[in-house]
């Protein structure tokens, strides 16, 4: 019922049509343009894993992994131009590393014939460091010649950290399945800045979603289906980080609550 499992795993992450293409891409509803960059090379990843599992019955489990992952030539979002703030385009980095702690666990808090609620919990923290090159580093200490600017920052697309949780409960004499789910990431580095044209952070989006599900008929072959998403309402917004002044706003979506009703059969 214990598990201890250490792995070892050599990956790729190769860039998207739109990043390796000499295209330019304009988005009329952000009124900013892709420029694609065809010199850009994969990503190749060294992935360690160390996980501890311990199981309980049925699905139940506590699982503790730590990871590390070093990356050759990583690929990020950035802005080249330092009078072009509209214009993105990706470029390799130089090696980043990534290193960091989840902590999985499953848990029925109530479990019998009639009815099961159980408890689902992932969290992770996690730590990123990449050193800029040299003309981002120059860039920014040209602009800003009086701070004390570190030449290593968070990596650009990697959240500090991730919680997905959710609670469903089953009644087994009423084919009724339910679950309240929530998932948020931590503030992340969406574009890396150029010059005076500071860095874009994505902010939290706490998303709160309903699922709910009725079965009946014969051989429970109809069912009925009901899905809520963002419940709390929250935006989806992107800031600039000023050296921590992040009162301009590089973007913001106001999803609203999506409902959705089902019914399937099946023959």
């Amino acid at each position: 019922d214990v598990n201890l499992r250490f792995s070892y795993a050599r990956t790729t992450a190769r860039p998207s049509f739109k990043e390796s293409s000499g295209a330019q891409i304009y988005d009329p509803i952000t009124e900013r343009t892709f420029l694609g960059n065809p010199e850009l090379r994969p990503t190749y990843v060294n992935n360690f894993d160390l996980r501890y599992e311990k199981f309980g019955e049925g699905n139940q489990v506590v699982a503790v992994s730590a990871f590390y992952k070093d990356l050759e030539d990583p690929i990020e979002i950035v802005i080249p131009r330092f009078n072009s703030p509209n214009v993105l385009s990706a470029r390799n980095n130089d090696n980043a590393k990534i290193f960091g702690l989840e902590v999985e666990y499953r848990k029925n808090l109530v479990n019998n014939d009639i009815n099961k609620l159980g408890l689902n919990l992932n969290v992770s923290f996690i730590e990123s460091i990449q050193k800029m090159n040299e003309a981002e580093f120059l860039g920014r200490t040209s602009t800003e010649p009086d701070r004390d600017i570190d030449n290593e920052r968070a990596m650009q697309g990697q959240s500090p950290f991730i919680i997905n949780t959710g609670i469903i409960y089953n009644n087994f004499n009423k084919n009724v399945e339910a679950g309240v789910y929530f998932n948020v990431q931590g503030r992340t580095l969406e574009v890396v800045g150029a010059g005076n044209i500071p860095d874009v952070y994505t902010m939290p989006f706490n998303n709160l979603k309903l699922n709910a599900q009725k079965k009946f008929g014969q051989n429970d072959s109809q069912s009925l289906t009901l899905k809520i998403d963002n419940l709390l309402g929250d935006l989806r917004e992107s800031r600039f980080d000023y050296f921590g002044n992040t009162d301009f706003v590089f973007s913001r979506l106001n999803p609203g609550r999506t409902i959705t009703f089902g019914y399937a059969i099946k023959f």
